[in-house]
């Protein structure tokens, strides 16, 4: 499985990258801007998303229209309440809110995988 997380904190990233890689999640690609992330869908095939749905104070919209544009299954990563102003919602996915316990996340992704 081909994995894209898109997260800008990249210490963040890297050790949701590494946790998911200790449970075999599959092939992780980390992308630390929307345009990255946005570039990287467009190079190659993913089979799922993990998307921070705000990037430097603003939604990730373009990167969650892209994933619905290619009906991918995404798993969006929350600050809370404010996150749903302005947001894109992806058409198929789960928010986890973050802070998120590994397990929440290892759950949200099992659902999103059997779904698909």
């Amino acid at each position: 499985m081909n994995v894209l997380v898109l997260e800008e904190d990249v210490m963040l990233g890297q050790v949701l990258c590494d946790m998911l890689r200790l449970h075999r999640v599959g092939s992780l690609q980390l992308a630390t801007s929307e345009v990255d992330a946005c570039q990287m869908m467009q190079a190659q095939s993913f089979d799922i998303c993990i998307l921070a749905a705000h990037m430097r104070g603003l939604p990730s919209a373009e990167a969650v229209a892209m994933a619905n544009a290619q009906r991918l299954p995404v798993l969006l990563l929350t600050n809370g309440i404010e996150d749903t102003s302005g947001a894109v919602q992806p058409d198929h996915g789960i928010a986890v809110q973050k802070p998120a316990h590994e397990e929440d996340i290892r759950r949200a992704l099992a659902e999103l995988m059997q779904d698909a």
